[in-house]
């Protein structure tokens, strides 16, 4: 029961930066007049973004047992969306720029290291990578 609370949370954790992303990407600011002061609380401050030009790069894990699994394992899997990357000691989730899961892709990718070129978003301890490219390394 703890174990299922724990999943639920994390991936609440995971998803909710992603709607705040979208949320700021799509709404225009309101026109303000001169004299008038606008006041934001700590809860509305925007994620931190940044484009990457390099590749990040790491290796793919189950995010259900936090263990790094090769591709044979990842295509046995039903639910491929529960797979993330293993940068250095952080755990980096990874979606498409559409925001679309890269399961398949990491799935596939899993025997090799593995890189990823896009952006990313960290807010509260969680990262999330909007991909333009994922790709093996070397």
């Amino acid at each position: 029961m703890k174990l299922s609370r724990l999943f639920t949370g994390a991936a609440l954790a995971l998803v909710l930066p992603l709607c705040a992303f979208a949320q700021t990407k799509s709404s225009a600011p309101a026109p303000q007049s001169e004299g008038t002061v606008t006041k934001t609380s700590s809860a509305q401050v925007a994620p931190v973004r940044t484009k990457t030009s390099k590749p990040v790069k790491g290796v793919v894990v189950n995010l259900l047992t936090l263990k790094r699994i090769n591709a044979q394992e990842a295509s046995t899997l039903p639910n491929k969306s529960v797979l993330a990357l293993l940068v250095g000691s952080r755990i980096v989730y990874v979606f498409k720029a559409d925001g679309t899961s890269v399961g398949d892709d990491l799935a596939r990718l899993a025997d090799a290291p593995v890189g990823v070129i896009g952006r990313t978003l960290s807010r509260n301890g969680v990262t999330v990578m909007l991909a333009d490219i994922v790709d093996t390394m070397k």
